[in-house]
Order: structure tokens, then C-alpha cells, then sequence
């Protein structure tokens, strides 16, 4: 993948975390899982495993924009510094 479609999907990324409905999203499922999770009784081990496999790849889809976003900053790092570069390099001719 090029530098360039690096920071698009970056700034792609950062555009869903920042989105109220995704965020509120997000927070609502993890919320409710939670909560499920702790009214569970101790015997339904079964049930307390399928909330926590669902909590953690709600975490897992988030941590995955999140380093797509990461991802996408240091590919846009690249880029300015090879544009400082090339300007450098021209500026000397």
C-alpha cells in the first residue's frame, strides 16, 4: 500500500472514530455488555463467555481503526518529509 492510500485510510479511520452515532455506538454496546456480563449468573459460564468474546472483539474493531488512524498519521509523516526533501533538493539548484 502506498504512503499515500495509507493516510487516506487513516483519515478515513479517524473520521469513524469521530463520528457521534459510531462513538455512541461503541459505547452503547460496550455499556450494555458490561452489564450483562456483571447481572449473569456465576453458573451460565457459557453465557458469561459469549459476553466476553463479544466485549473484547467490540475492543478488538476499535483498536483496529485505531491503528489504521496511527497507521495513517505516519504515513502523512513520510510524505511531508519527503515533500521537505524534494523542496530542499530543488531550492539548491
Amino acid at each position: 500500500m502506498t504512503p499515500e492510500q495509507e493516510r487516506q485510510r487513516g483519515q478515513d479511520a479517524k473520521r469513524l472514530l469521530e463520528e457521534p452515532l459510531l462513538v455512541e455506538a461503541f459505547n452503547t454496546l460496550e455499556q450494555e455488555i458490561i452489564d450483562k456480563w456483571k447481572t449473569a449468573p456465576a453458573r451460565d459460564v457459557e453465557g458469561r463467555e459469549k459476553l466476553w468474546t463479544m466485549l473484547h472483539l467490540l475492543q478488538r474493531t476499535r483498536a483496529h481503526l485505531e491503528s489504521v488512524m496511527a497507521s495513517g498519521r505516519l504515513a502523512e509523516a513520510t510524505l511531508a518529509q519527503r515533500l521537505k526533501h524534494a523542496i530542499g533538493r530543488n531550492s539548491s539548484l
